[in-house]
């Protein structure tokens, strides 16, 4: 080309560490600006409530009584995974509050019948002053308020056989009904 200066001119090492600048460039732009996909998550709902029921033990006479339950009030998560909601894992703690003051918690199994009821079963504990462990089973309720309050009711079974504040002889027995705030955080 007459005129033209050499640092002007295309050469294929040029062209080809243009086109990679370029390349380059648009990768990093698309990398840096893109938000990032969500293939997989989990759903939180968030619970505090209170409750009472009925416990029962032995009496101290050999026979198997009931008295009504301490008041405890209790809070924790549920998690779903947000491709197969009807299964999700529950953690609890609960402190009963009535005479001596108890510290407890529960690590449960969901399974969800639909988005506002739903069973479980797992295992519960007493873990201070005295210890206690069992199994426990219940259902949940839940009364909307809205897309992502609720109220819910929850009826509960628990034995508990294991530990240092037993009843003289056999398990204590709750039969726990509690209510509360259902929240999805």
């Amino acid at each position: 080309m007459p005129g033209a200066s050499p640092d002007n001119v295309r050469t294929p090492p040029k062209t080809a560490l243009l086109r990679g600048s370029v390349s380059i460039s648009a990768l990093l732009g698309a990398m840096f600006l893109a938000t990032p996909a969500r293939a997989e998550g989990y759903l939180y709902d968030g619970n505090f409530g209170i409750g009472s029921g009925l416990e029962g033990g032995d009496t101290g006479t050999g026979q198997f009584g009931w008295r009504r339950a301490r008041l405890r009030i209790s809070t924790g998560v549920d998690l779903r995974d947000d491709e197969s909601q009807a299964n999700g894992l529950g953690i609890r703690a609960f402190a009963e509050i009535e005479k001596r003051a108890t510290f407890g918690g529960e690590v449960r199994y969901e399974r969800w019948m639909s988005h506002n009821v739903g069973a479980y079963g797992g295992v519960i504990g007493v873990i201070t002053p005295e210890t206690l462990f069992g199994g426990s089973v219940g259902m949940d309720f839940v009364i909307p308020f809205g897309k992502r309050a609720g109220l819910y009711l929850e009826p509960s079974f628990s034995v508990l056989p294991v530990g240092s504040d037993l009843p003289s002889s056999g398990p204590l027995v709750w039969l726990l009904l509690s209510a509360g705030l259902k929240l999805g955080l």
